[in-house]
């Protein structure tokens, strides 16, 4: 339950419209659902105060529900040190109020705090993105060269079946056994089409900071796409992971689902690079409307991967089992955003 900073709770009297949001807000059960629907309508003055009222009980789906109503009044309320501070606590720990409130907001905050918010949000992306993707991550492949003294792995097997072959061995029949990352060049493309309001935006930026986590020493490029694909990062480009998370925070998030668009965008920045390990990962529902099918450019991948995202349309979950299929890889379905994350990095584990 939301706790106040002290302060005395309003005195509700004859029950109103108003003041029934206002006894909601203080007692904390409500969703962010209900708070829309109650709010619907209410002028902006009593909207803001509501906002003000949200902050003080820390009640973060009272201000998600009310900015569903009106977006302006809950900007000018977080527009605040109580606000900065209530979403520097939750950013702290990691918790995904800070995107989503972000998300939500940007375009109607002041610059200044515009830019307080989208650095607790990339905090809180960066921490929660940590904790799934954890250590040890890399796997190990084994490369067979030339033994030099000092080498302590060699290919015992080989030199048995050496002896047994010939009765005696030498030294050039030893073959050395070094131990390597395992290289990987990726690129993951994210369906950012339609209303993308909290968890699903989130969860986008969260998969885009896992990529880059786990690919942290080797390359890799990022497109988000709806009606056009956007390269956020290219293959050959050096970006810190606090920059890319910018970019993705500052993203479009409307518009068509133009899947064959990222998909050639993301054969040309695999293109890049000469070495055969190579995968995509498409994060969509795959109802595509606008471009062209994208299954005929799934064959062109060496692996391509499918979250599939959940849809009502039966043919999108079709499509995207298509696109695995064709494309070499695994199909994943998702049944809540909130498993991007974790659905990514069993993924990405399994590629290592």
């Amino acid at each position: 339950m939301p706790v106040s900073s002290g302060h005395t709770p309003p005195q509700i009297g004859r029950m109103t419209p108003e003041k029934l949001v206002q006894a909601e807000i203080v007692s904390g059960t409500r969703s962010s659902k209900d708070f829309n629907q109650m709010t619907l309508g209410m002028k902006y003055p009593t909207l803001k105060k509501m906002s003000e009222l949200a902050i003080e009980y820390d009640n973060i789906p009272a201000l998600r529900g009310i900015a569903k109503s009106n977006q302006y009044a809950v900007a000018e309320a977080m527009q605040s040190k109580e606000g900065v501070r209530m979403i520097e606590r939750r950013a702290a720990r990691g918790e995904g109020s800070a995107p989503e409130l972000f998300f939500m907001l940007r375009s109607t905050f002041d610059p200044q705090y515009k830019k307080i918010y989208r650095r607790l949000a990339r905090i809180s992306i960066l921490k929660s993105s940590y904790r799934v993707v954890g250590r040890g991550l890399k796997g190990e492949i084994q490369v067979r060269s030339e033994y030099e003294p000092g080498m302590s792995d060699f290919d015992m097997d080989l030199l048995i079946e050496k002896y047994l072959l010939n009765r005696f061995i030498q030294y050039s029949d030893i073959v050395a056994i070094e131990r390597r990352s395992r290289e990987n060049i990726g690129v993951l493309m994210f369906d950012t089409s339609g209303s993308l309001y909290g968890e699903k935006f989130r969860n986008a930026a969260m998969a885009v900071a896992i990529l880059a986590y786990h690919l942290a020493k080797e390359k890799y490029a990022v497109i988000l796409f709806n009606t056009k694909a956007t390269v956020i990062k290219h293959m050959d480009e050096k970006v810190k992971i606090d920059t890319l998370i910018d970019r993705v925070l500052e993203s479009e998030s409307a518009g068509y689902t133009n899947i064959s668009a990222a998909l050639k965008s993301g054969l040309k920045e695999l293109n890049k690079e000469k070495k055969t390990e190579k995968f995509g990962v498409l994060i969509s529902d795959g109802c595509f409307n606008r471009g062209e099918d994208p299954r005929p450019y799934a064959k062109n991948f060496f692996n391509l991967h499918i979250l599939s995202l959940p849809t009502e349309k039966v043919w999108g979950g079709t499509v995207c089992k298509d696109l695995a299929r064709l494309g070499k890889g695994r199909y994943m379905a998702v049944k809540s955003v909130n498993q991007i994350p974790r659905i990514l990095m069993k993924l990405l584990r399994k590629k290592s």
